[in-house]
C-alpha cells in the first residue's frame, strides 16, 4: 500500500466517523441538551464539507478554509451553551469577534499564509476555551463520575486534538516546503488523528443517549 493509498483511506475514515457523530447525537434529538444538538450540527457540517471536497474543485482552498471558519463558530457556540458563567460567555463572544476580524485580515494582508494563519488562530482560540472550561469544571465539579459526563469527553477531545494540530498548522508551510510532493504521509497522519477526535465526540454523544434512555427506564418503572 502506497502513501497515497493510505491518504485516501484516511480521508474515508474521517468522512465515516462524522456519520457516527451524527448518529450518536441525532437519535432522540429533541430530548438532547443544547450542546449535543450543536455537536450534531457539527457532525453534519463536517460530513457535508468532506463530501463536497470529493466532488468540488476548490480554488486556493476556499472551500476547506470556509469549513475552518464554520468549525470555529460551531465549537465556540458549543462552549457558550455549556458555560453558565457570565465571564466565560463574554470571553467566548470576544474570542469569536476577534477571530472573525483575524480571519478577514488574513485574507487581506497575509494571502500567502492564509491556510496556516486561520488554522493557528482557530487552534489557539479553541485551546483557550477548552482550558478555561476545565478550570470552570473544577469550580462546578459534578457529583457523578466525570467519565460519565459527555462534556468531559468533548472538552478532552478538543484540547487534545487542537493542541496536536496547532503544531502541524503552525509549521504547515515549512513541512510542505521540505516534503514537496511527498506530503501524503503528513496529511494521512493528520486525518487519522482527526478520526480519533471524531470517535471521542461520537462516544460523548452515545453517553448522553444512554443517560436519556436510563431516565426513560426509571420513569417507566
Amino acid at each position: 500500500m502506497t502513501k497515497l493509498d493510505v491518504l485516501i483511506l484516511s480521508v474515508y475514515f474521517q468522512w465515516f466517523v462524522s456519520l457516527a457523530v451524527i448518529l450518536s447525537c441525532g437519535l432522540n434529538y429533541y430530548k438532547r441538551p443544547r450542546y449535543v444538538k450543536v455537536l450534531f450540527f457539527y457532525g453534519i457540517t463536517s460530513f457535508i464539507f468532506s463530501t463536497l471536497t470529493h466532488y468540488v474543485i476548490s480554488r486556493d482552498n476556499y472551500l476547506i478554509n470556509a469549513y475552518v471558519f464554520l468549525e470555529t463558530l460551531i465549537l465556540s457556540s458549543l462552549y457558550y451553551q455549556v458555560g453558565n458563567s457570565v465571564l466565560f460567555r463574554r470571553m467566548i463572544i470576544v474570542g469569536v469577534i476577534s477571530y472573525v476580524i483575524f480571519y478577514s485580515s488574513a485574507y487581506l494582508y497575509f494571502p500567502t499564509y492564509v491556510f496556516s494563519a486561520i488554522r493557528v488562530g482557530r487552534d489557539l482560540l479553541l485551546i483557550l476555551f477548552s482550558v478555561s472550561y476545565f478550570i470552570y469544571l473544577l469550580y462546578q465539579l459534578p457529583e457523578e463520575d466525570l467519565l460519565k459526563f459527555p462534556m468531559f469527553w468533548i472538552n478532552t477531545a478538543v484540547i487534545c486534538f487542537f493542541s496536536g494540530i496547532f503544531v502541524l498548522s503552525y509549521f504547515r508551510d515549512y513541512i510542505v516546503l521540505v516534503l514537496k510532493d511527498d506530503t501524503a504521509g503528513f496529511w494521512a497522519f493528520r486525518n487519522f488523528y482527526g478520526t480519533a477526535y471524531w470517535l471521542v465526540l461520537a462516544y460523548a454523544g452515545w453517553l448522553n443517549l444512554q443517560s436519556i434512555r436510563a431516565q426513560k427506564s426509571d420513569l417507566s418503572h
